[in-house]
């Protein structure tokens, strides 16, 4: 990316708290920044320091906590996605959350755990393991990663952005949390979702059951109400996908 181009975004960056009637000069300084190239790998590379900088923010659940063990036995032998290393640990808050990063890291709230038995609580990891799958985490971490590094103005004459600061990567991930995903990647990763019940022996009805809840306990908002909504469409999905899963009955 040549040095005039990268002025021209941190000139808009720089901008975006002046200007009233300037919106569009500003989200097109964006759109051009996200547009760089990064690799797979070094997106990866840059959701690890997130997650890194989330776990400070959250009280992880100590290893012997009956939520952690629990966890640690419904994703036994679930070590990876097609070559990128999970990794599972709880976070001790109300909050009826999860989320996977695009490093592979997976997240659950004991909020959700409270609320689902194993199968549900299953149907939503292997949710969140689809997004890991399909990169539908990765494209999401991509503009929030990218959205941070141009408030700051980060960026080198070669294109590569420097690295931030820590509590930028815990507003990336922040962001991350928040964005929603499309129908099209709820849809493919709930039927991943589906896939890895049967691969964890256990019954894929529970993906529906895992719905039906969600959407039961939608009014609390926030969370996955917020970034993954529970839609009649989802459930009716989920109810076809576990009638054509392998391993149904």
């Amino acid at each position: 990316m040549k040095k005039t181009v990268i002025a021209a975004l941190v000139a808009v960056a720089g901008l975006s708290g002046c200007v009233s009637n300037g919106g569009g000069y500003m989200d097109a300084g964006l759109t051009a920044f996200k547009g760089m190239t990064l690799s797979k790998q070094e997106l990866q590379a840059q959701a690890s320091l997130s997650a890194r900088q989330m776990d400070s923010q959250n009280k992880l659940s100590a290893k012997n906590s009956r939520y952690s063990q629990r966890l640690a036995r419904l994703t036994k032998g679930l070590t990876s996605v097609d070559g990128t290393p999970l990794n599972f640990a709880v976070y001790e808050a109300d909050e009826i959350n999860a989320f996977a990063m695009p490093d592979g890291t997976v997240r659950v709230y004991s909020g959700l755990m409270d609320i689902m038995d194993d199968g549900e609580l299953m149907a939503v990891i292997g949710h969140e393991i689809g997004h890991v799958k399909f990169e539908h985490s990765l494209n999401q971490f991509k503009t929030a990663y990218l959205t941070e590094a141009a408030k700051k103005a980060a960026v080198a004459a070669g294109g590569t952005v420097g690295q931030l600061a820590a509590s930028q990567y815990g507003d990336i991930g922040t962001k991350f949390l928040s964005a929603q995903f499309s129908q099209k990647d709820e849809l493919e990763s709930d039927a991943y979702g589906v896939e890895v019940l049967c691969q964890q022996g256990m019954d894929p009805y529970a993906a529906v059951r895992a719905q039906q809840k969600l959407m039961k306990h939608g009014g609390n908002g926030g969370g996955l109400f917020s970034s993954h909504p529970a839609t009649q469409t989802r459930i009716e999905k989920a109810q076809q996908a576990a009638a054509n899963a392998s391993c149904s009955g």
